[in-house]
């Protein structure tokens, strides 16, 4: 059979339960399909591991085929060079984008986010989730550093990091504004002022909150996009879907935080379809 007609799943042992569930369960034959659509758009950009890598990590493997499908869906020409470095890219008026797809769990140790008990009223870990986003991002920037240094990006390149929060345990929600915007911008817990006299609520504001603290005492910072550091990220592109869970069209569920400190920041207007988000004046506004 040759490479251009092989589906995306293939046997063996797999130690991700998702992967074997999908690939061997009669039930879900429509889903592997549709799996097998997006590989068959992304199989040019692919390295030569990508289908054996998904039997470990399905997840990542399902999002970074799923973003670039979308992308493509929407116009966008992908390119990708070697194995090393961000997944591909795409130009924009003769500029590199680069885009760097991750997916992180739940994470392990002490600060791990729990699995939720179901009929048992529990406090949301939100501090523990947000640990989940900052450190997906503090791993990317150190690959993006070597990639720098190895000259497949360049300072002139943008770069978007592209977050699947669906493997981190309650991530995909937020409370009242959400975790990935909480993460990498100061606004903490929503807090309401209230009339002395009535009772009533006359004003409302996200409090500052401009790091979380880890089970060892160590502060992470929730300000990355007020960080010199983290100029180079452009904007972070974050959803929710899964193989099983997706929107009728390719990334109707894209939200995308805009970085107001890039060195190269990328033109709203190359995602029309998506809702975005950037920082004005001290507030959270809606492109």
């Amino acid at each position: 059979m040759g490479a251009t007609t092989k589906g995306f799943f293939i046997q063996g042992e797999s130690p991700d339960l998702g992967y074997l569930n999908v690939r061997d369960s009669p039930h879900h034959e429509h889903t592997r399909q549709y799996i097998d659509s997006l590989w068959a758009r992304y199989m040019p950009l692919a390295d030569a591991h990508f289908r054996e890598d998904a039997k470990n990590h399905f997840l990542q493997r399902f999002w970074e085929m799923y973003v670039a499908a979308t992308f493509t869906e929407r116009g966008l020409k992908l390119c990708r060079i070697g194995g090393e470095g961000p997944e591909f890219y795409f130009e924009l008026s003769q500029r590199r984008i680069w885009v760097e797809a991750v997916a992180p769990g739940p994470g392990t140790g002490l600060d791990q986010v729990p699995e939720p008990q179901y009929g048992v009223a529990t406090k949301t870990p939100t501090e523990k989730i947000l640990l989940r986003f900052t450190h997906a991002l503090v791993e990317k920037r150190k690959k993006y550093l070597e990639a720098l240094e190895k000259a497949i990006v360049t300072c002139d390149d943008g770069y978007l990091l592209a977050i699947n929060s669906r493997g981190i345990h309650h991530g995909p929600s937020g409370n009242t504004m959400p975790y990935f915007v909480q993460a990498f911008l100061p606004f903490g817990p929503l807090a309401w002022a209230l009339d002395p006299k009535t009772g009533s609520i006359v004003d409302s504001f996200h409090q500052y909150r401009d790091m979380v603290p880890k089970q060892t005492g160590t502060e992470i910072s929730t300000k990355a996009f007020l960080d010199p550091e983290f100029r180079f990220v452009s904007a972070v592109l974050h959803s929710s879907v899964d193989c099983v869970n997706y929107p009728q069209e390719l990334g109707a569920e894209f939200c995308i935080l805009h970085n107001q400190s890039a060195v190269h920041g990328i033109d709203p207007s190359v995602f029309p379809w998506a809702r975005q988000l950037i920082l004005r004046n001290d507030e959270l506004v809606e492109i």
